[in-house]
């Protein structure tokens, strides 16, 4: 049974059921449904955004949660403050994927970039984040340092006009399943490289090491064959099931592992986080034996 109401000029539809995400074999979790704000199968996908008491507002595409309200921030701002305050001098910014617009909001937290560019392959995901999920990007779509280019981005980090152009690149991409395969190509690795700065960084999503071993074991593989610096940090997303996520990163000249941040930047430029601080940069990169001992 379903009734609705209309805000908005959308049709809000209520349901009594439960969304039930069944990433990995064996292994499933269910939240309540409490109310449907989009629903639509785009060129590339399903794409569901609804209302969850625990959770807030949840964003997933072919039946796989991709964020939520309330607990992004882990993902989110480690993809954007480690790499960002281990550097330095981040002038330009690429985000790979990251449709919902929460990282592009973290980036835009320091005035020192001027340039965000936002590869997306899909218009229907930038479209719905920019309407229904505004407590998670606070309008970076709408700023005018992102630039939305909606392209493949395999194909887009192949751009020879791009070459040692980004100071930092973060791959906000999804599991290797479909399209999303060619995102852990060894060849993708290796233009990423050439579009990189000398002295950039790129960090990526790389899977929850519990489900995902291989994943990360062949991405690192991967990563130390082409850049002299790389290796993995940790972040837990509870909406991310088992545990441990890895961020992965990888740079020609900085050693992000062994770099000394900024001392209180974030605090010094009030730049407000939920979850990371300086304590959690450092220790994020002390892995558990069983973590460690899949990447060596």
């Amino acid at each position: 049974m379903e009734n609705g109401k209309t805000v908005d000029n959308q049709k809000i539809i209520y349901y009594m059921k439960t969304f039930t995400e069944k990433l990995y074999t064996n292994y499933k979790q269910q939240i309540h449904i409490e109310r449907i704000f989009a629903k639509k199968i785009s060129k590339y996908q399903e794409i569901m955004i609804f209302q969850s008491k625990l959770f807030g507002k949840i964003l997933t595409l072919d039946g796989v949660i991709q964020i939520t309200e309330k607990d992004h921030h882990p993902y989110s701002e480690m993809l954007t403050h480690v790499p960002t305050l281990s550097h330095n001098q981040i002038k330009k910014v690429l985000i790979i994927g990251g449709g919902d617009g929460a990282i592009a909001h973290e980036c835009l937290k320091y005035s020192e970039i001027d340039e965000i560019t936002l590869c997306e392959i899909d218009e229907e995901v930038i479209n719905l984040s920019k309407k229904y999920l505004r407590k998670i990007n606070y309008g970076s779509l709408n700023n005018k340092k992102v630039k939305i280019l909606i392209k493949n981005a395999f194909e887009f980090v192949s751009n020879k006009n791009f070459k040692n152009y980004f100071d930092l690149i973060i791959v906000d991409r999804p599991d290797p399943i479909g399209p999303g395969k060619q995102l852990f190509r060894k060849i993708f690795y290796e233009n990423i490289k050439q579009i990189m700065k000398e002295k950039g960084i790129a960090v990526f999503q790389t899977g929850v090491p519990f489900f995902q071993k291989k994943e990360l074991k062949e991405t690192m593989i991967k990563l130390k064959s082409i850049f002299k610096h790389s290796g993995v940090y940790l972040t837990v997303i509870p909406t991310y099931t088992g545990g441990y996520m890895a961020l992965t990163w990888a740079s020609n000249k900085t050693d992000i592992k062994n770099k000394k941040i900024r001392d209180n930047f974030i605090q010094d430029n009030n730049i407000k986080t939920k979850y990371y601080n300086e304590h959690i940069h450092y220790s994020s990169f002390n892995l558990p034996e069983w973590i460690f001992n899949i990447i060596t």
